[in-house]
């Protein structure tokens, strides 16, 4: 049984033809937590090259949402 509330994978890189392949990678691996929590993806940019890739409670299970964080 699952008990965390919120699983989060942090992605950096400054490689853009390697970015593709490493958020996919995140979600992928959230995925088996995001439907055990009953939770959604949301995937935020943080900055150039870096994302934050987390479960998240108010977005729908099933359902990946992308963000752009303002600085």
């Amino acid at each position: 049984m699952i008990h965390a509330t919120q699983t989060i994978r942090l992605v950096t890189t400054k490689e853009a033809s390697r970015m593709d392949g490493l958020m996919s990678s995140a979600v992928e691996q959230l995925i088996p937590v995001a439907l055990a929590l009953n939770h959604g993806i949301r995937v935020t940019r943080t900055g150039p090259g870096n994302y934050t890739v987390e479960t998240a409670a108010d977005v729908a299970c099933g359902h990946t949402v992308y963000e752009h964080q303002n600085a």
